[in-house]
């Protein structure tokens, strides 16, 4: 949005402006701050209507802009009127004479504004009627107002229901910023927690109801936010969805139930305002989305973000998310931090990459502290970053108020378990540069093969080809200070044609059993060839990707995606072909070897044979020559994986399925490919054994 700018013909208008309010009726300085008389006080969306006479020959009205934002005003009348718009120290804003249609008004920064309307003929000789409506532009900040006190004849009930023996909570999180359930069972504003239902495994009712109530008397207006929380009890585990009811009455006033489903785990978000004359109205309800996602937030318009300025901001029911960018280097290290400054907002920041990845997420900063900060985010890709500042439950959410929002520069130093770099904020660039980020507390392990069939990771930090692991992440559980990063690089003139091949693995959850979203970046020869960030992950899943470098220098990036387990690999990217071409395969005797290759454009081959129910085979894939990383799986006559084998042992690459029982009778495939399946790129021979055990 462009700030309004004075243009040299407004100079002569704005001194004829000086002359006619020097000839008006006296307008003193008392004049411009606030009257008290509300309708004085502008709203956004709210019309008002007024009238100047001689005895009135001016009207000044105030307006509070909770940040910089940008406003339209609209004032209709008969007669041509001047408007005049001021900051809190006098200084004119904007000044339109003869106004004829609505006009745009740039408002720089928080505070009060003073309009004043008067006639461009002068003193009104008869009463000239007007009206003013002012609108809050697209992309500017709706306006949070604080809670005020409501006088109730029979308070607030607030109530939850569910149909099962299963342990639901419920938390009210009123709109002065206090929290109301079983642990606390008493809040400031008045509220009160009554019985904590299914709580323990002797006490489970069929048809539980917990109640929270605020008394007679004076309640705080604005919005309060109901959470549902399905917490599974160990001693008597309940895993079945639980439909639940939520119901509101305030004065004697209903709100129409809200209705949903849980699973465990899971948590219900619902909100319900209240007016200052009284009314009650539901915003959106439904299951939090966890992780947090950008999905739905338009980020095409956006505010700047500068370094070490703090920015205000607001997040209503009708504003859940604001919009920043700010221009990042790589080797950056960022600190953003949104604390909330009025209302009962519970901030939550997001950052996204130039590619639209989320590299960074943050809720509560610590226990017990629901301000949202960042802390220590090294970048990787240069360019424009956007910042996602909203809610605990995004569009679900109930909490709002202001905030403040600042971006500062960090120097971080962390050791990594190999000591080859200390200091993040300096990460060598290099032909090669793999990048993987994520925002939980579990350790992530990343491996990249060179085109050799060497692979780098956490246990081997340096290869031949002269690649070097310089980060760790969360290794053994050791927690990064701020995003963990794992960081592997080639030095200058190392870029080798052939394919290099990249695996993450979920490895250990380290007590934070949330979903994984990684965020990898690739950088070679200078391009940003892979910049994707992956689908939920689950301890111990594995996603391979890759690229690949010609002999003239051109790089081009692979498909990525999960291959399964580290305990089971996933052959489903094979079985639609397996399913094509099961009239053609070929079939492989009991006690023969035959020859066979893995290519880029062969990911795969298929083998055939009769087998027995309960009859014990043997499987073997041995490589002959090249980077092939073999794996075997086994699929049954009805078309289900039945068995696997990556690793025939710890000190090999070949693939063992050892002595195997088959379930049923009938003809089974095997599928001889390579490690990460459709996704892999090791190649070369093979032999592969049948054997009866």
């Amino acid at each position: 949005m462009a700030f309004w700018k004075k243009q040299p013909a407004l100079r002569g208008m704005s001194i004829l402006i000086l002359i006619m309010l020097a000839t008006l009726a006296p307008i003193s300085a008392q004049d411009t701050a606030p009257s008290s008389d509300t309708t004085r006080n502008l709203q956004s969306g709210l019309s008002v209507s007024d009238t100047l006479d001689e005895a009135n020959a001016a009207r000044v009205y105030t307006y509070t802009a909770q940040t910089a934002e940008q406003i339209q005003i609209e004032v209709t009348s008969d007669t041509n009127l001047v408007a005049l718009v001021t900051d809190g120290a006098a200084n004119t804003i904007v000044s339109q004479t003869n106004i004829v249609d609505a006009f745009d008004v740039q408002l720089p920064i928080a505070g009060t504004y003073y309009l004043t309307i008067f006639s461009a003929a002068g003193i009104p000789e008869s009463e000239i009627d007007f009206s003013i409506l002012i609108t809050l532009e697209s992309g500017s900040v709706a306006t949070f107002q604080e809670p005020a006190q409501l006088i109730t004849q029979t308070g607030i009930q607030m109530s939850l229901a569910w149909d099962s023996i299963a342990n639901l909570d419920l938390e009210i999180r009123d709109s002065v910023g206090g929290s109301l359930r079983f642990a606390t069972p008493s809040v400031a504003s008045g509220g009160a927690f009554g019985i904590n239902q299914n709580s323990v495994c002797a006490n489970q009712t069929t048809n539980p109801v917990e109640q929270a109530t605020w008394p007679a008397g004076a309640v705080p207006t604005g919005s309060y936010e109901l959470l549902v929380y399905y917490q599974p009890l160990q001693d008597c585990p309940t895993s079945d969805p639980a439909n639940l009811t939520l119901s509101a009455t305030v004065d004697g006033q209903a709100i129409e139930t809200i209705e949903g489903s849980i699973a465990p785990g899971q948590v219900f978000l619902a909100s319900v305002t209240i007016g200052e004359d009284g009314t009650i109205t539901t915003g959106a309800s439904g299951i939090k989305v966890d992780p947090p996602t950008a999905t739905g937030i338009d980020i095409s318009t956006a505010n700047p973000l500068a370094l070490g300025t703090a920015v205000n901001g607001s997040i209503t029911r009708s504003q859940t998310a604001e919009i920043y960018r700010f221009t990042g280097q790589a080797n950056d290290v960022i600190t953003l931090s949104m604390d909330a400054t009025g209302g009962n907002l519970d901030t939550l920041l997001m950052i996204l990459d130039p590619n639209g990845n989320i590299v960074g997420t943050n809720d509560d900063r610590a226990n017990g502290i629901t301000n949202a900060q960042i802390q220590n985010l090294t970048l990787i890709v240069p360019g424009e970053y956007t910042v996602i500042a909203t809610r605990y439950g995004q569009s679900l959410g109930g909490t709002e108020g202001t905030y403040a929002l600042l971006l500062e520069s960090q120097t971080v130093t962390q050791t990594a378990s190999n000591e080859v770099l200390a200091t993040l904020s300096n990460l060598p660039r290099g032909s090669v540069a793999v990048s993987l980020q994520w925002s939980t507390n579990a350790d992530i392990q990343l491996l990249v093969r060179d085109p050799q069939g060497n692979t780098l990771f956490n246990d081997r930090t340096s290869v031949a080809s002269g690649g070097q692991l310089i980060s760790n992440g969360n290794l053994n559980c050791t927690v990064a200070q701020g995003s963990p990063l794992l960081y592997a690089y080639w030095p200058e003139g190392r870029l080798q044609a052939g394919a290099y091949e990249i695996e993450v693995q979920y490895r250990n959850q380290c007590n934070d059993n949330r979903p994984v979203r990684v965020t990898l970046n690739v950088i070679a020869g200078g391009t940003n060839v892979i910049s994707t960030t992956t689908q939920d992950m689950l301890f111990q899943e594995r996603y391979v990707s890759s690229f690949f470098v010609d002999t003239a220098g051109v790089i081009t990036a692979g498909d990525g995606g999960l291959f399964g387990t580290v305990v089971r690999p996933d052959a489903s990217g094979f079985l639609p072909q397996v399913n094509a071409t099961s009239d053609s395969i070929p079939t492989i005797s009991f006690n023969q070897t035959i020859n066979g290759s893995i290519r880029l454009d062969r990911r795969a081959e298929f083998y055939g044979f009769d087998g027995e129910a309960g009859q014990v085979v043997s499987v073997q894939m041995q490589r002959v020559s090249g980077t092939l990383d073999p794996v075997l799986f086994l699929i049954s006559p009805n078309g289900i994986q039945v068995t696997q084998n990556d690793d025939a042992t710890g000190d090999t690459r070949d693939a063992l399925i050892n002595q195997f029982a088959l379930p049923e009778t009938g003809r089974y495939i095997i599928i001889a490919t390579h490690f990460g399946g459709q996704f892999g790129v090791t190649a070369g021979d093979y032999t592969l054994g049948l054997r009866p055990s």
